[in-house]
């Protein structure tokens, strides 16, 4: 049922289509009629942050891999990658410090590129494991494990160098024939038919600086992330309060009752702080009530006016195992028959001035 798929909502940024538009251009096939088969207009690739259907997607990479054949098709598409094509994502990778920061930022905004697939960062003895997890019940195309595991690699090397390699990678396909491109692009162990794809890569390469790191840039466009993810969905709380944060760190680390405000819109605000006066004069009143000694501490419930809630005066148990206060105790308190009679007398001395008729 699509109630239950995660996909069935989904969306996914296209520009990252242009490195499999590449890829096949560089095959010397015509993307244009796969493109056009799965719904997708070329036009569409040059608006920036144009987003299609993950169902959309998935039948475009099932058609790329049925029309190409070709199971190195994921590291020709990894090979055409530079970053840009990632929106801010991109550039925040290679702008940050150290690999394991662009890590850790890919990982928290990686919904900007889809919500179909999430990427994991998991410390482990050996290393530090990247890992990419489906969520819809649908597996996609084989070949996009590849490209998701050939992909990391391709970004670690622009920002770290040729040099980078990692421990191992897993991947979901079994070992094709031939298997040269894959082992000529990983150079490392590849461990076949895996339940995910993923890369294990060695702590001190994720901790050595970076030639690129610019802290400016991966802070700007960090917050052009965030703002992206607000306006995808403008729900979503914690995307907010991240917002915020960068925006409020300039004058230093903010308070939380400044990221609340920040956070907050002025109707919603306004009606907080109506509800907050409230509350504080209602418990002024009954501070003061008990003082006077006209409420029972052990039921000290009183209304927004200061009277006795009626479950009170009608006898209703406030707590399981709790007798129903008389109303009167509750009111006035062990004084209650004294202030009664008063009363009953002010009210007789009335009645005789005006002449009225008792109740």
């Amino acid at each position: 049922m699509e109630g239950s798929n995660p996909a069935a909502f989904a969306t996914a940024l296209l520009s990252p289509g242009i490195n499999l538009w590449r890829a096949l251009e560089a095959r010397g096939m015509d993307p244009a009629p796969i493109f056009r088969a799965a719904g997708i207009d070329r036009a569409a690739l040059r608006v920036p942050g144009t987003r299609v259907p993950v169902r959309a997607s998935q039948r475009l990479l099932r058609l790329a891999e049925e029309t190409v054949g070709d199971p190195s098709l994921g590291i020709d598409v990894a090979r055409q990658m530079h970053g840009t094509a990632l929106h801010a994502v991109g550039y925040a990778w290679l702008s940050s410090a150290t690999l394991g920061e662009a890590c850790r930022r890919f990982a928290r905004y990686m919904r900007v590129l889809t919500e179909l697939w999430t990427m994991r960062i998991e410390e482990g003895s050996g290393g530090v494991r990247i890992a990419f997890v489906f969520a819809g019940a649908q597996p996609p195309a084989v070949w996009v494990h590849d490209w998701l595991a050939a992909g990391f690699v391709r970004l670690c090397r622009i920002a770290y160098g040729e040099a980078f390699t990692p421990l191992d990678v897993t991947v979901v396909r079994s070992a094709p024939d031939p298997r040269a491109p894959f082992d000529e692009w990983f150079r490392c162990p590849i461990v076949w038919g895996a339940a995910r794809a993923s890369v294990l890569c060695r702590r001190e390469d994720l901790a050595q600086p970076l030639p690129t790191s610019n802290p400016d840039v991966a802070l700007a466009n960090e917050r052009v992330a965030l703002e992206y993810l607000e306006r995808l969905d403008r729900s979503d709380i914690v995307a907010q309060v991240r917002r915020r944060i960068l925006e409020l760190l300039p004058s230093g680390p903010p308070t939380q009752l400044e990221i609340a405000r920040a956070c907050a819109q002025p109707a919603h605000a306004a009606s907080a702080a109506r509800r907050g006066g409230h509350e504080l004069r209602r418990a002024a009143r009954q501070r003061a009530a008990r003082a006077r000694g006209r409420i029972s501490p052990a039921h000290g419930l009183l209304d927004r006016r200061g009277r006795v809630p009626g479950r009170l005066r009608r006898g209703v148990e406030l707590q399981p195992g709790v007798p129903p206060l008389d109303w009167k105790v509750a009111k006035r308190g062990p004084a209650g028959a004294r202030i009664g009679r008063l009363g009953r007398a002010r009210r007789k001395g009335r009645r005789e001035l005006t002449g009225r008729a008792p109740d």
